[in-house]
């Protein structure tokens, strides 16, 4: 076997540092590039991502895109972020909240107000500002049609006669109106009288002293099916429209938050008015029941006067409308008035009788 000559191993020598010092390079060169990358990347500032403009309606103002301390201000400003259900919208004078709207039995949905819904909301549903114009004075009235009436109103109150004569329509009567308005307050008294005392409505808000001689009877309201708020009003309407009757009830009604007082009786009960005599004891001055006709002309009288001024105000949704329901006799000519001064209706139900399997 041949021994390696000198010159041999030394080649194989440089040729093994020469191996390894280009491994050192090439790592240290591949180190230097890494680190230059990682370098450039991370030098190099992420620009964050912008957020949507998020567009609120302000109360008080109008639409106002979202910047620095939006939220916080509007926070502070009772904002409301706009939603499909939820749409906010501004009159010349204060901002309007309308919700989702209840629908008819048909489906559609009547919104009251002088220049009609169609309009506004055509004009609104692509942008706020169109919403606000075709609301009108209506807003938050909803007109929905009970035993041949529009009634237009959100919060309900009704009065219905308990009389024996009236009794069989009671049921079908409260099913009409809570198909539509579930959440009505129905209460029930004996008789739809208004009696008057000289310039005040017996039993009503403003009475004092002793009364003339009445029918009184127990209310037959059946409380479990009143709203909480019902059922307080009940404790304080039981006493004296059990004596005062519809009257009574229509006086102290002025002062509650209801868009709708309505009434369904035979209306034979009349208005009554009453003065006081010097000696001692009442003498009837006025009547216009069908029982019993007293006197040519309604005397006038305080009462009158606060409840027209109170139902002229229903007339722009600032106070309550009344609505009558007959099964007989037309409303006597005061009461028609106060409906047609607030804005309200009449309808003659006779079609009931028939319903109900009573006699015409």
């Amino acid at each position: 076997m041949s021994q390696m000559a000198p010159s041999d191993s030394k080649f194989i020598r440089r040729v093994g540092e020469r191996s390894w010092r280009g491994l050192i390079i090439s790592v240290a060169l591949h180190g230097l590039l890494a680190w230059l990358a990682c370098w450039i990347i991370f030098r190099i500032p992420t620009q964050p991502t912008k957020k949507p403009d998020e567009v609120f309606m302000v109360a008080g103002g109008g639409a106002k895109a979202s910047a620095p301390q939006t939220y916080a201000a509007a926070q502070s400003q009772r904002v409301e972020k706009i939603t499909p259900q939820r749409l906010l919208a501004e009159s010349a004078t204060a901002p309007i909240v309308i919700s989702d709207l209840p629908q008819t039995e048909s489906g559609a949905t009547a919104k009251v107000g002088d220049s009609g819904l169609s309009q506004g909301l055509g004009g609104g549903l692509g942008g706020v500002k169109g919403l606000g114009s075709g609301l009108g004075n209506g807003i938050g009235y909803v007109g929905k049609c009970v035993m041949g009436a529009m009634i237009k109103a959100q919060k309900v109150a009704v009065y219905l006669d308990c009389s024996g004569s009236m009794r069989p329509y009671l049921t079908r009567v409260t099913a009409e109106i809570k198909k539509q308005y579930p959440a009505a307050d129905v209460f029930r008294f004996d008789g739809a009288r208004v009696v008057a005392l000289g310039d005040n409505i017996i039993y009503g808000r403003n009475f004092r002293g002793e009364a003339p001689k009445l029918t009184e009877a127990p209310s037959q309201t059946i409380e479990g099916e009143l709203t909480a708020e019902g059922r307080q009003l009940q404790v304080k309407l039981r006493a004296a429209c059990e004596k005062g009757s519809l009257g009574a009830w229509i006086d102290r009604m002025l002062n509650e938050p209801y868009d709708a007082l309505v009434v369904f009786s035979d209306f034979m009960d009349g208005v009554r008015v009453y003065e006081s005599r010097p000696a001692g004891g009442f003498t009837q001055v006025y009547s216009d029941s069908a029982y019993h006709r007293v006197g040519q002309k309604l005397p006038a009288g305080a009462w009158q006067r606060r409840w027209l001024e109170a139902f002229k105000n229903g007339a722009t949704n600032r106070g309550p409308k009344v609505y009558l329901f007959s099964i007989d006799k037309p409303p006597q000519g005061f009461l028609q008035a106060c409906v047609e001064a607030s804005g309200g209706a009449s309808a003659n139900v006779g079609w009931l009788r028939q319903a109900v399997g009573q006699p015409r």
